[in-house]
């Protein structure tokens, strides 16, 4: 009979706490997600170059959470007198904030934070290669071009670590202010809300 109490009460003690708890994401609610295409423009080793990939995220709220990848295969690096073909590519988490999205022109901003690898190529043979860490922060607008469509300009700043293995280079010679499109493709939430 004592156990069945002692059980009993644990059981209700329990159900009182869970109807307590509180968490941290308690009102985020997946209104959306989407998908696209991202194109940069930076610096790299002293020259002026375009980096392409993409990126897809879920929308919580105003914020969102999702992935990328980015990168480009020039320019040429000379390392004693040899070119060798530049590949940069790095991916990993994407996060962001949009403010007022409803709105035609609205404030975008994002990090992204990943990994990645420079490597120096003589035809299709690797021969200096060095895994880095990636972030890339940016603030801008974004222009709602349909209901299922919208395009972001931003800038904001690439910065590069962990270049030790490649000759003659260094963490500068990757990071470098860029400017950033992004076509982003999907569906983004309730559009009619009021209480924006």
């Amino acid at each position: 009979m004592k156990q069945s109490l002692l059980f009993a009460l644990v059981f209700l003690m329990g159900i009182t706490v869970q109807a307590q708890q509180e968490t941290l994401f308690d009102d985020l609610d997946i209104v959306g997600a989407f998908g696209g295409p991202i194109v940069e423009i930076g610096n790299l080793v002293g020259e002026t170059t375009g980096m392409v990939g993409g990126g897809g995220a879920l929308i919580l709220n105003n914020a969102f959470l999702g992935g990328y990848g980015i990168g480009t295969s020039s320019p040429d690096y000379a390392v004693g007198g040899d070119n060798y073909n530049l590949r940069f590519r790095h991916g990993g988490f994407w996060l962001g904030y949009t403010y007022k999205s409803h709105k035609l022109i609205h404030l975008y901003t994002s990090a992204r934070i990943g990994w990645g690898k420079i490597r120096l190529s003589d035809d299709d043979d690797t021969v200096y290669s060095d895994r880095i860490f990636a972030l890339t922060p940016e603030v801008g607008v974004e222009l709602n071009l349909t209901r299922w469509f919208r395009l972001g300009l931003t800038g904001g700043y690439r910065w590069v670590n962990g270049v030790n293995r490649i000759p003659g280079a260094e963490n500068a010679d990757f990071s470098s202010p860029v400017g950033v499109l992004t076509f982003s493709f999907g569906g983004f939430g309730d559009w009619d809300r009021s209480d924006w």
